[in-house]
C-alpha cells in the first residue's frame, strides 16, 4: 500500500504481467460443489463445500474473504468468462435463449 494514498485511488497492477506462484501441494485444487457467502460492512466471505452426495453433509474446502470492491471485480471477471465458454459449449438454444427473453421483453 502505498502511505498517504487510499486505497481505491492506489494503481492497481496489470493482471497478465503479475506473477502467480501456486504451492506445488495446491497444484490439484479443490473439488466444491455448492458454496455459501455470507457478508460484514467490511468484508465477503465465500465458504466453497463438497457436498456428500450419501449424506446431508458436507466440508469446507476453502472459505475465501474478500473486499467489497474485489467481489464486483469478480463478478465482473466471472460474468464475462461465462459468455465466453456458453458461447463456445452450449447449445445455441440455450445461449440464445437469454437474447429471445430480453428481445420479448
Amino acid at each position: 500500500m502505498m502511505e498517504g494514498v487510499p486505497e481505491l485511488e492506489q494503481p492497481q497492477p496489470d493482471p497478465q504481467a503479475v506473477e502467480i506462484y501456486v504451492d506445488p501441494a495446491q497444484l490439484a485444487g479443490v473439488w466444491a460443489n455448492w458454496a455459501q457467502v455470507s457478508h460484514s460492512i467490511h468484508e465477503f466471505t465465500i465458504d466453497f463445500v463438497r457436498l456428500d452426495s450419501t449424506a446431508p453433509r458436507g466440508i469446507v474446502v476453502a472459505r475465501v474473504a474478500v473486499s467489497p470492491l474485489f467481489v464486483t471485480q469478480l463478478i465482473e471477471a466471472l460474468s464475462d468468462n461465462w459468455k465466453k465458454y456458453a458461447a463456445k459449449a452450449m447449445p445455441r438454444e440455450v445461449r440464445d435463449d437469454d437474447e429471445t427473453t430480453d428481445a420479448q421483453a
